[in-house]
């Protein structure tokens, strides 16, 4: 499955994704979500009367703006006052990872990886958002090319479970190997199917290797960053402590200094912990 060249792997990707028409497809609450994220006019009454027409999404929001992150004297039980506690640009990052966690974790789609592989994506998300936020970079651009960074992995595993017939959680060992070398290719094949800005698609192809991009560079090494605080703090998955944050090259490419950089690490786990946990409670 290996090519020689950049067209022959994405062919041997493509083969590997099926079809076309096989390919995931954006679900329509979360497109509808992003074109809100868009939207410069939105407004928290707005955004509430779409949202409460979904209970599990109103609930979600109303946990979040009611956790000790965000300081509530007393229960919040008004959507619009919620969002607005919270931060409409938040509210819409948040509405979009519960739709697309919804819809992308299905164990029997996805195996046992797919709960696991949206955790960390939104652990990435939120890490990026906020050194988004530190190095002068559109935030809620960072947070979608974070929660969308690893989707080729989502990918390839329902294509390949499925073109397989494969019913047990656990992927066999040769095809996560074959998932992990192809996975950058499929997130932005898949990125440019559902016509996402072009520094998705970068952020997916490139966040293993951020020095190889040449289009939204600071995005995707923004992504690089993040992914690898999640991987070393252990953010949805195990801790890698093996990962040297205070060394990623990420660091002189941003201009992030240290002190930034320790409190982020001091801050993330707490977002990720809440927001999480309004996810899946």
């Amino acid at each position: 499955m290996t090519g020689t060249t950049c067209q022959s792997e994405e062919l041997s990707v493509e083969q590997l994704l099926g079809n076309p028409s096989d390919l995931p497809v954006l679900p329509q609450m979360a497109a509808k979500i992003l074109e809100e994220v868009r939207n410069d006019d939105s407004s928290p009454r707005k955004l509430a009367e779409y949202v409460q027409k979904d209970p599990v999404v109103a609930t979600a929001v109303l946990r979040v703006a009611n956790s000790a992150l965000y300081g509530a004297r007393s229960e919040i039980t008004d959507l619009s006052f919620a969002m607005v506690r919270v931060g409409l640009v938040q509210v819409k990052n948040l509405i979009l990872a519960l739709v697309l966690r919804s819809q992308m974790a299905d164990p029997k789609v996805y195996g046992s990886s797919g709960a696991d592989l949206m955790s960390h994506s939104l652990a990435v998300a939120l890490a990026a958002r906020l050194i988004a936020d530190e190095v002068g970079i559109d935030g809620n651009e960072c947070f979608l090319c974070g929660l969308l960074h690893d989707f080729g992995r989502l990918a390839l595993i329902k294509s390949i479970r499925e073109a397989e017939g494969l019913s047990e959680p656990d992927l066999p060992p040769e095809t996560i190997g074959l998932i992990d070398r192809h996975h950058t290719t499929a997130g932005e094949i898949l990125a440019k199917r559902w016509g996402l800005p072009s520094v998705v698609a970068a952020a997916a192809r490139h966040h293993h290797q951020p020095e190889a991009c040449t289009e939204g560079a600071r995005h995707v090494w923004v992504i690089s960053l993040a992914d690898a605080l999640a991987h070393h703090l252990g953010l949805g998955e195990d801790a890698d402590p093996s990962i040297d944050i205070d060394s990623h090259p990420a660091l002189a490419e941003l201009g992030m200094s240290e002190s930034a950089l320790e409190e982020l690490k001091s801050h993330i786990p707490g977002l990720f912990e809440t927001t999480h946990s309004a996810m899946t409670t």
